[in-house]
């Protein structure tokens, strides 16, 4: 017990606090629970219910300044659906709370409603309900979603072994980079590359097909979405399955909208595409000999997957330059930083 701010004892120690106390009272469906990007609960047959919630706060997660409130309700189901597809799975239902001050126009309202549909109805699930209260604080947006995988299929991020290829889908730091120009005033009306960054941070597109094809060769070890930014969820990864990473900087996908945009702003396009977060790509572990068969099918649903190191048994994640010197991987999002 500790009356430390929890801004001190940061996200990780939180969580696994709350982890502790609610892994006492598991009932015995509960195959996997607090700890993974979703829960698993058994169900009839061969298929396992899968259970997530994300909350997005305004002046946290968002700004109605900075974006329309359409992309706020499609950005909140949308990381709630990669929770679903980290696991393998497909998204079922959703349901949405909503808190807002009674000052909110009425047509922002509705266009958080049609973000939230939109997103749902494109990758097969449905918004079946939800709660609508007034604050007197900022907009708030709580999403939880069920969904199915079946239990041959199951990915957890716990399962990843020394020698295992480390690898990521697409591409890395287009989110961020949109954040970065977003805080920072960055204009350029002209530019597709800072369009694309904004289009990423304020419109990701979860890779559902992507791990449902991964998911469908039994061939990956783990798996995660990429939420965070790969400095905090790669060990996350690692300290689930009780092992070590060691990356290879220049073997690591940047977008070139992330690059385009660290240049405008005198950053390091490596550290912001490391850090950034919110990218909703995906961070797998396979062995080696796997390699080709994940990426002919990660490439059948028109994208990428690229090894960017391998799983050691060192327990810590570190990151090699191109002179092969050794650099602590950083840090991500921080959620209480504010």
């Amino acid at each position: 017990m500790t009356d430390q701010p929890i801004r001190e004892l940061g996200e990780n120690h939180t969580v696994a606090r709350f982890r502790a106390l609610a892994s006492g009272s598991l009932s015995p469906n509960v195959i996997v629970g607090p700890g993974d990007d979703a829960a698993v609960l058994s169900a009839d047959g061969d298929r396992l219910l899968l259970l997530a919630c994300d909350m997005m706060v305004e002046g946290v997660h968002f700004r109605l300044d900075w974006a329309r409130p359409r992309q706020i309700g499609w950005k909140a189901l949308a990381q709630n659906i990669s929770d679903i597809a980290a696991m393998g799975g497909s998204p079922f239902a959703a349901v949405a709370s909503i808190a807002a001050p009674g000052a909110l126009p009425e047509e922002a309202a509705a266009g958080i409603a049609e973000g939230l549909v939109a997103a749902a109805a494109r990758y097969g699930a449905s918004l079946v309900g939800g709660d609508l209260v007034g604050s007197p604080g900022p907009v708030v947006v709580d999403v939880a979603i069920t969904g199915w995988v079946d239990r041959d299929k199951l990915l957890l991020r716990r399962g990843a072994a020394p020698g295992d290829a480390v690898l990521v889908t697409g591409s890395l730091g287009a989110a961020g980079a949109g954040l970065a120009a977003l805080e920072r005033d960055l204009s350029d009306a002209g530019s597709s590359l800072l369009a694309e960054a904004f289009r990423a941070h304020h419109e990701p597109e979860p890779r559902l097909k992507e791990a449902q094809a991964i998911a469908a060769t039994g061939l990956a070890t783990a798996m995660m979405d990429l939420s965070d930014g790969l400095a905090d969820d790669l060990p996350r990864l690692c300290q689930q399955s009780g092992v070590g990473a060691c990356l290879r900087a220049g073997a690591i996908p940047i977008a070139p909208a992330c690059s385009f945009v660290a240049q405008s702003l005198g950053l390091s396009d490596l550290r912001l595409a490391v850090s950034g977060g919110e990218d909703y790509e995906l961070l797998l572990t396979c062995p080696p000999g796997a390699v080709d068969a994940l990426s002919a099918a990660v490439q059948a649903c028109g994208s990428q997957l690229t090894v960017i190191g391998e799983i050691t048994d060192e327990e810590e994640v570190l990151l090699l330059d191109a002179e092969g010197r050794e650099h602590p991987l950083g840090r991500g999002f921080n959620h209480f930083a504010v």
